[in-house]
């Protein structure tokens, strides 16, 4: 097991000028180009390998998408409960339709 050390033994400060290349993430690699490329730098081709990434012709416009679905209604005068006859003002779409919350399978 290592010697317990204290942390200033790994600041710059004690390093001094702390020009070590481990310090940042951008550490120079070499190519063999003239201009030299940082590690951030993503070492791969600019265009796409492969045609599976998503364009805006793949995208489904607004009259290919499916209608929203309604789930829930509010009857301020109430209405029958699909299932039961039960008349509430609150009602869930289920199999049979808009039921109470009694009749919902939840």
């Amino acid at each position: 097991m290592s010697k317990d050390r204290p942390l200033t033994e790994f600041t710059d400060a004690e390093r001094g000028s702390g020009d070590s290349e481990s310090d940042s993430g951008d550490s120079v690699i070499p190519t063999g180009d003239d201009e030299p490329t940082t590690g951030t730098e993503s070492m791969g081709d600019d265009e796409p390998t492969t045609d599976d990434e998503p364009t805006a012709d793949d995208e489904p416009t607004a009259t290919e998408a499916d209608p929203a679905t309604v789930t829930y209604r509010w009857q301020p005068d109430g209405a029958a409960c699909a299932r039961c006859g039960t008349t509430t003002e609150r009602q869930w779409r289920d199999d049979d339709g808009f039921v109470c919350a009694d009749c919902k399978a939840w």
